[in-house]
């Protein structure tokens, strides 16, 4: 049992590397092929006689909203509230085994945290473009 738990020690990290380098493998492939057929279309339309559209420049990624902020921070603490309230009924039903409630509860506590760290910066984000805008920031 100890050599099959030693095993499987070495083994997640080494899978972890090698699924984050394929997936990034994965992406580039991708966006490597999208780019190839459309120069391709572009190629037939031009043989054909046809203009082609000019080529559209990448999309920019959108921009962060304070609004967005405040929906991830609220879900993201509800989630570690839930997930702290999970490792609290894990370590009341199964002192013995309190492996899963400590995962549990770590969990809560990371994923809790995020969310408090998503509604701070949505109000330090409010106050400012309140300010900017000449206006006084609205009571809470």
């Amino acid at each position: 049992m100890e050599q099959m738990e030693g095993v499987l020690a070495l083994m997640i990290p080494i899978i972890a590397i090698v699924m984050g380098i394929g997936t990034a493998f994965w992406s580039i492939y991708w966006d490597h092929q999208k780019k190839r057929l459309q120069y391709q279309e572009r190629q037939l339309m031009i043989e054909k006689g046809l203009t082609p559209p000019p080529m559209l420049p990448d999309q920019p990624k959108k921009k962060v909203t304070p609004e967005d902020c405040l929906r991830r921070g609220t879900v993201l603490l509800f989630l570690g509230i839930g997930f702290g309230a999970a490792a609290v009924v894990v370590f009341n039903a199964w002192q013995e085994e309190g492996e899963l409630g400590g995962i549990l509860g770590v969990t809560g506590a990371i994923v809790g945290f995020l969310g408090v760290g998503y509604l701070v910066y949505y109000f330090i984000a409010r106050r400012k473009t309140h300010d900017a805008a000449g206006r006084a920031p609205e009571p809470m």
